[in-house]
């Protein structure tokens, strides 16, 4: 007698359905394995919570638009890692706000761990300017405070990108 073997039995399909799992399991493993090994995702501590204060972030942005100041931030690159922010500010009338201090807080959106902070020096005509040396190149999300003593600080907010 002789024996078919392209024939599938119960055994031929056991094992092809275990080896099918089989590579479905090890696949999702390795996934899990590099996803367990990059970027966490975690892009704000306390995201609830400033969820919850997005309302004080409006009413503050009101109060900043009813100054009727001006201000623009920006960043000229001179390498990939090294550039100059420029701070200009000036009130409803053109005169430029002076007497203030000026810091930045340069943040990566993509990565942690590489966000500082610069003090710009004030420049005449209510600018202000800070050297900055760029950990990495890339995209960074700039915040810069304009602040005196006993005044709320006026924050003006931008994207640049160092190539």
């Amino acid at each position: 007698m002789t024996r078919d073997t392209g024939a599938w039995t119960g055994r031929t399909f056991l094992a092809w359905i275990i080896g099918f799992f089989a590579v479905i399991f090890a696949v999702n493993g390795v996934f899990i394995w590099f996803a367990s090994d990059s970027w966490s995702g975690l892009s704000a501590e306390n995201s609830y919570r400033r969820g919850v204060d997005f309302n004080r972030t409006l009413e503050r942005a009101e109060r900043q638009s009813a100054l009727g100041w001006k201000v623009a931030a920006t960043f000229e690159a001179e390498t990939a890692l090294r550039g100059r922010l420029i701070v200009a500010a000036e009130g409803p009338g053109g005169q430029p706000i002076e007497q203030r201090d000026v810091t930045a807080a340069f943040v990566r959106p993509v990565a942690e761990g590489l966000d500082f902070t610069v003090p710009l020096k004030a420049q005449p005509g209510g600018v202000y300017l800070a050297e900055v040396d760029l950990p990495v190149p890339g995209q960074w999300d700039v915040r810069a405070e304009i602040s005196r003593p006993g005044a709320e600080p006026y924050i003006v907010e931008t994207r640049i990108w160092s190539r």
